[in-house]
């Protein structure tokens, strides 16, 4: 189905749409990570009250992503038509940041007693992160699949998902850092309130360069199917490429969810490190997860992305299991260990988006060809899926191990487990599952490639 549109964008007016995944990287993480701790430890909000607004919140974000591809497809009869969505809902994601981590002093404890207002304050909680979510999901959802349409290229595309995601990996690695420093800097209720100033000119000097200087879309306007709302919603799920490549993607994400909902308490557990080893193991994991992009773009020329996609989970999957032998203070150990498995991150990150822009247009999607922004709004849906799947998998699991921070138990053989072998089995699947089927449009499996060659 490639075609030779577009077949090499000038590097300036790639690192121009690139540089919008900054901030979209770096509003992600502070989200899952900080917001618990601190409206539960500085604003002293009830965790009973947190747990239902953060479920609440994350269900209306999922279920609002195929609505905006949806609305992303609409717009493109206008010119630059997903680029206007992203620049009307951009004050959207800004906002509601700001919102998050800087609420008005009312809600701020004198003492150590629980918060006075705490119910104004679950209302604005609740408000920030609907907002937070809506305006994350309209941006990057229309980002994407925008990105998705910059060319007909198979090897292009490729170079357009890694280099997004290089600069989305120092968004995270942002992520990591900036809270930290600037709790450590001026407290914990004044470095939360600055996290939310600083976010604000990052987002919007990053999204000047994307808005005003992207390469142009080679496509047309989507075409309107005949039907309603909700069977524009799921036709991607007709193309059966896609609807194997979510599979695996699903699959091979939820082992992400898993390791990312205990590594904390592996860290200080199994490894004897704080905070600082975390953000240490953390910042070796994203940067080689950045610098990792020649090597996937050179695999994927030389092989094909689903076989460069199975080389990288294998390398976690190697990795993951030289971990077993990490102990109390091994952190030195642990962070070489984390340089490999961010290897296999920036395969994670920057193949799958590029495959499924592949088979966006391939012949098997039939009617839905072209529908990029629903075929993006359910692979947002999904990416969140995976992660959720992860984290309610592992926790129960670490429980019935007996881990039990609240008794005070904390069984190291329990964390092992549920941290390394759990990833390393469902990791083990999606590469079962890379192998055998096929995902990619006019490429064969991994497994019929491999024999073609040899």
């Amino acid at each position: 189905m490639a075609t030779n549109l577009q077949t090499k964008i000038p590097f300036n007016r790639l690192v121009a749409y690139s540089a919008l995944q900054l901030p979209l990287a770096m509003a992600a993480l502070p989200v899952v990570l900080n917001v618990t701790h601190y409206y539960g430890e500085i604003l002293k909000l009830s965790l009973a009250m947190i747990g239902p607004i953060l479920i609440v919140s994350r269900i209306i974000d999922a279920i609002q992503d195929p609505i905006i591809g949806h609305v992303s497809d609409r717009l493109t009869k206008y010119k630059n038509g997903r680029l206007i969505l992203v620049a009307a809902t951009v004050p959207l994601l800004m906002g509601g940041f700001f919102m998050l981590f800087d609420p008005p002093a009312m809600f701020h404890p004198v003492g150590e007693g629980p918060n006075p207002n705490s119910t104004l304050l679950s209302i604005w909680l609740f408000t920030a992160l609907v907002l937070v979510h809506l305006g994350y999901a309209c941006v990057s959802i229309s980002y994407h699949a925008y990105g998705a349409e910059l060319s007909d290229d198979y090897n292009e595309r490729t170079r357009v998902t890694v280099g997004r995601e290089v600069f989305g990996l120092t968004g995270m690695m942002i992520a990591v850092v900036l809270p930290t420093w600037l709790t450590a800097r001026f407290g914990e209720a004044a470095g939360y309130q600055w996290l939310g100033i600083v976010y604000l000119p990052i987002a919007l000097f990053s999204a000047l360069p994307t808005l005003l200087y992207s390469p142009p879309s080679v496509h047309g306007p989507v075409e309107r199917k005949p039907g309603g709302l909700m069977a524009s919603f799921f036709a991607p799920l007709k193309n059966a490429l896609y609807r194997r490549l979510l599979l695996v993607f699903i699959v091979n994400g939820s082992a992400l969810g898993i390791a990312v909902s205990v590594m904390l308490f592996y860290v200080e557990h199994v490894l004897g490190g704080g905070k600082l080893q975390a953000g240490m193991i953390l910042l070796a994991y994203f940067i080689s997860g950045a610098l990792s992009v020649p090597l996937w773009m050179y695999l994927s020329r030389r092989w094909s992305k689903a076989a460069a996609w199975l080389f990288g989970i294998l390398l976690t999957i190697c990795a993951m299991g030289v971990a077993f032998f990490c102990g109390h203070g091994d952190i030195g150990m642990f962070i070489a260990i984390s340089v490999i498995t961010g290897l296999g991150l920036g395969a994670d990150y920057g193949l799958p988006p590029s495959i499924l822009a592949d088979v966006i247009n391939a012949q098997e999607g039939k009617d839905t060809r072209g529908a990029t922004g629903a075929y993006f709004g359910i692979w947002a849906l999904s990416t969140k899926l995976a992660t959720a799947i992860g984290a309610a998998a592992s926790l129960p699991v670490l429980a019935a191990l007996g881990f039990n921070p609240s008794a005070g138990i904390y069984d190291t053989t329990a964390l092992i487990v549920v941290y390394l072998l759990l990833p390393i089995l469902v990791k083990m699947l999606a590469a079962a599952l890379l192998w055998w089927i096929k995902i990619e449009a006019e490429r064969p499996a991994v497994k019929d490639l491999w024999a073609q060659r040899h």
